[in-house]
């Protein structure tokens, strides 16, 4: 088939299949962009709460809640300290600590 004799159908088809590569490559870089993230730095709860200059109490809360990164290791709160510095960002602007 000449390409000049292409029909509408075919051009569609055409789009369909950039505009797919392209979100594909789009998922792909931020896919590449997470596996590129420094491991979690886990931290202890008050050394976290210190180095980011945040108050302990509201650390704690923000890791019962699930709104940072964090586990329990026996009876003590460790914290993503990259969690934690992207929440802060969020909510306040530049990182404090």
């Amino acid at each position: 088939m000449d390409v000049g004799t292409r029909e509408s159908g075919d051009v569609a088809d055409d789009e369909d299949v950039v505009t797919s590569l392209k979100q594909t490559i789009e998922e792909l870089r931020a896919r590449v962009a997470e596996l590129e993230q420094p491991p979690p730095q886990w931290t202890p709860l008050k050394r976290a709460a210190s180095i980011c200059g945040l108050n302990y109490e509201t650390v704690r809360v923000w890791a019962e809640r699930g709104l940072i990164d964090a586990h329990r290791e026996g009876g003590r709160w460790m914290i993503c300290l990259r969690s934690l510095r992207a929440r802060q960002v969020r909510l306040f602007g530049e990182a404090q600590g």
